[in-house]
C-alpha cells in the first residue's frame, strides 16, 4: 500500500481532555490506508517557517529527500506555510509534493462565482506575504479573506516548543474565528491552512454551511493519485 510521508515542524505539543468534535491531527493512522511515515525537521519551528526562515528550507529538502529513500510515495506538511519551501522540496524529490493546502486555492477559486470570496483560516494572517503569492501563483488576491488565530490560547500553544492546551480551548478559539469569518459577506467556501483546522473542520462546516477544505484533504488528494 502506498505511504505519505510527513514533514514535520520541531514544536511538540499536548492536547489536554477530549471532544467528540475534536479529532485526529493530519499524521494520525487512521486517516490513511497505510501508517504515514514522518521526519521532525531540525530547527524548524512554528515561528520561523511562518515567518519564512530561509535557513529552513535546506532541511526540509533533506529531510524529504529521506523520507523518499524510506519508502513514502508522496509528502505533505504539518504546517501550510512550508508552501514557502514548495517548490524547493517538489524539485529535490521524484515523488508528489503538495506542502500545503493554500496549494489547492487556485483550483477552489475556480469553483465559486466570480463575485464570491473564500475565506482562508490560518495561523497568522500577518505572514500572509508576497512570497505565498508567488507560490500559489495567485496575482490578484482581492477574492481571498483572511482570518488568523494570532493572539489567541491555540496560536500560543502553536508557538511553545512543548505546549499544552486542553481542547475547550481550541474549540473555543475556533469558535471566535468562525464568528469572524460570519461577519464577511460573500463567502463562499473556507479554506484552512493551519493544520490544527483538521481537527475541527467537521465543525466549521456545519457551524458555516460553507464547503470546509484543509490540509487533510490536500493530503488525501495526493494519496489519491498514487494509490
Amino acid at each position: 500500500m502506498a505511504t505519505i510521508g510527513v514533514l514535520s515542524l520541531s514544536n511538540d505539543g499536548r492536547y489536554i481532555g477530549h471532544h467528540p468534535e475534536f479529532g485526529y491531527g493530519i499524521a494520525h493512522p487512521t486517516r490513511y490506508t497505510s501508517p504515514p511515515i514522518s521526519k521532525q525537521i531540525p530547527g524548524a519551528w512554528a515561528n520561523n517557517v511562518v515567518s519564512g526562515d530561509p535557513d529552513c528550507e535546506s532541511e526540509y529538502v533533506k529531510a524529504a529527500k529521506e523520507l523518499e529513500r524510506n519508502g513514502a510515495a508522496a509528502i505533505t506538511c504539518d504546517c501550510g506555510f512550508t508552501v514557502r519551501y514548495q517548490k524547493a522540496i517538489a524539485s529535490a524529490v521524484s515523488i508528489p509534493v503538495s506542502t500545503s493546502s493554500l496549494l489547492l486555492l487556485p483550483a477552489l477559486l475556480s469553483t465559486v462565482p466570480p463575485d464570491k470570496k473564500i475565506a482562508v483560516l490560518t495561523a497568522d494572517s500577518r505572514c500572509i506575504d508576497a512570497e505565498i503569492w508567488a507560490a500559489l501563483s495567485i496575482t490578484d488576491p482581492s477574492r481571498l479573506i483572511f482570518e488568523g488565530l494570532e493572539d489567541t490560547a491555540t496560536y500560543a500553544y502553536m508557538w511553545a516548543e512543548k505546549g499544552e492546551i486542553n481542547v475547550e480551548g481550541v474549540l473555543a478559539d475556533t469558535d471566535d474565528i468562525i464568528a469572524r469569518v460570519q461577519k464577511h459577506e460573500n463567502v463562499a467556501a473556507v479554506l484552512c491552512e493551519c493544520t490544527v483546522f483538521v481537527r475541527v473542520s467537521p465543525r466549521i462546516r456545519r457551524a458555516t454551511g460553507l464547503p470546509v477544505y484543509d490540509a487533510a484533504h490536500n493530503a488525501g488528494l495526493l494519496m489519491a493519485g498514487v494509490s
